[in-house]
């Protein structure tokens, strides 16, 4: 199992319907997981910090948690802090879901790298790392029971590079079913 494939098993788990987001090369790996699952309704943004918004207002309509996936590690992930941070002031249940560079990056000044760590720990309950495609059922479980827990609030998961795998060779038929 990639790690796209597992990152949408576990939103299936989780009884998620409707996932936010913005396509980009730092998640397409679960893009192109998605594309395959017919049970999630994606709903794209122009802006990632449009999504986190909604799916902020989607958690709060619905009492059921919000996702919203940034496409880019960098700016896409960035974007996410003012909805994250509205998110957390109104307790909703929001898990924000973003790629990363990879450890041996941190230290090359990867292209797009910031330390989301640092830049969404005061703003979400807790947020995790996943280093391991193993390792994402079980924290994709805890990040959606923390979200959910009282004092509901905002979660992140971000993942290093290594559990992405390009395939464009699908592309225009992928991409003409997300522009419709």
């Amino acid at each position: 199992m990639t790690g796209g494939q597992a990152v949408v098993h576990s939103l299936k788990k989780e009884k998620i319907k409707h996932v936010f987001g913005l396509i980009g090369s730092a998640t397409m790996e679960i893009f192109d997981s998605l594309y395959q699952e017919k049970e999630i309704n994606f709903i794209g943004v122009r802006d990632e910090r449009t999504g986190a918004h909604m799916a902020d207002g989607y958690a709060r309509a619905s009492n059921s948690p919000g996702v919203i996936l940034a496409g880019q590690n960098g700016p896409g992930a960035t974007n996410l802090v003012t909805g994250i941070a509205q998110a957390a002031a109104a307790f909703s249940p929001l898990v924000s879901i973003a790629g990363s560079f990879s450890t041996k990056d941190k230290v090359q000044d990867a292209f797009q790298g910031i330390d989301q760590q640092s830049l969404f720990k005061p703003i979400t309950k807790k947020t995790w790392t996943i280093t391991e495609t193993k390792k994402i059922p079980k924290i994709f479980s805890k990040a959606f029971n923390l979200a959910m827990s009282p004092r509901r609030g905002p979660v992140k998961c971000f993942a290093e590079y290594f559990w992405y795998f390009f395939c464009f060779c699908d592309c225009p038929s992928f991409f003409s079913y997300w522009i419709k």
